[in-house]
């Protein structure tokens, strides 16, 4: 979950536990006033008992919501999890069209994930030399030339899955404009 959504929520329950606390305090009130006070028609209890439903309408609408942005946080954290396998479904067949041993695949993966030379070696127990002969051996297979053609070479076929309408370099070449 992330930060922003933690806070939505955390706002939305402090809002609806306000919210209780004013029906209660309200409900009392009404309660006294309506029994103790005998006070039934006066512009004090209406008012009152108005504020109370408005309230108590306000309770029920922030609860829905919660439950609403609850559900929707659940059906995205599928829907994540849904796509981040089948990327890595998509990266995996590429990796296995080129061929990559165990090690490669490893290192592929880490370095797809943005780690250095010096941190894959860290990672895998060998020295940064071996990881770069590695990458060396990687970029060979991918026929590309160094990291970022590797990444790009990678991806690219998931690119080419996106509608030219929804990505932004195809709606600045419309509008024959470039990337800066």
């Amino acid at each position: 979950m992330s930060a922003v959504t933690k806070k939505i929520i955390q706002r939305r329950k402090f809002a609806i536990a306000a919210i209780v606390g004013a029906i209660l305090f309200f409900g009392y009130d009404l309660i006294e006033d309506a029994f103790f006070e005998h006070e039934y028609l006066t512009v004090h209890f209406i008012v009152e008992l108005i504020v109370f439903v408005g309230v108590s309408i306000a309770l029920v609408i922030n609860a829905r919501d919660l439950i609403h942005l609850r559900t929707l946080l659940k059906i995205e954290k599928k829907r994540t999890q849904a796509l981040s396998g089948a990327l890595a479904d998509s990266i995996n067949a590429q990796l296995d069209e080129w061929q990559m041993t165990h090690s490669e695949n490893q290192i592929s993966w880490l370095i797809i994930k943005g780690y250095s030379f010096s941190e894959i070696a860290i990672l895998r127990g060998v020295k940064e030399n071996t990881t770069r002969f590695q990458a060396t051996s990687i970029y060979s297979k991918a026929g590309v030339k160094g990291r970022a053609e590797f990444v790009a070479e990678v991806f690219q076929p998931l690119l080419q899955s996106i509608p030219e309408e929804l990505s932004t370099r195809g709606e600045q070449v419309k509008r024959g404009t470039e990337l800066h």
